[in-house]
């Protein structure tokens, strides 16, 4: 399986980005994951991409239709995540990036690569035992 941080779904699928070159990146690793039925999206997932798309100015038809698209790769949480979330962070105080714990217990719950352009899970890949792709 293969879940994606939200900014890698962002530059796939919203028009008003700042980098071509993570665009293309996140339009081929999406892709990829849709034609080999591996894609998985959080809840978590789906509300922080309406948040910022838009806060990017998204045309709200655009942010509805590309919602409705992610959401039927959709698996919904359960206490197991929450438990591993909090014990992540019971364990590393990481609680400024506690949305990253939860996609990593996502990930972990799922056995799914995490891909993301967010540094900021550098300090998570010490944590886990799942490939963490940091582009």
């Amino acid at each position: 399986m293969v879940y994606f941080d939200t900014n890698v779904l962002l530059y796939a699928f919203t028009k008003n980005i700042d980098d071509e070159k993570q665009r293309d990146i996140s339009t081929i690793l999406v892709e990829e994951a849709i034609n080999n039925d591996t894609l998985i999206v959080s809840e978590i997932i789906l509300c922080e991409f309406a948040f910022v798309s838009n806060k990017l100015n998204e045309d709200k038809n655009d942010i509805d239709n590309n919602l409705e698209f992610l959401s039927t790769f959709l698996q919904p949480s359960n206490f197991t995540i929450n438990q591993r979330m909090i014990e992540i962070l019971n364990k590393t105080n990481l609680y400024i990036s506690s949305f990253d714990v939860y996609h990593l217990a996502f990930s972990e719950y799922h056995n799914a690569k995490l891909f993301t352009f967010d540094k900021g899970f550098k300090k998570l890949q010490a944590i886990s035992k799942i490939e963490i792709y940091i582009k």
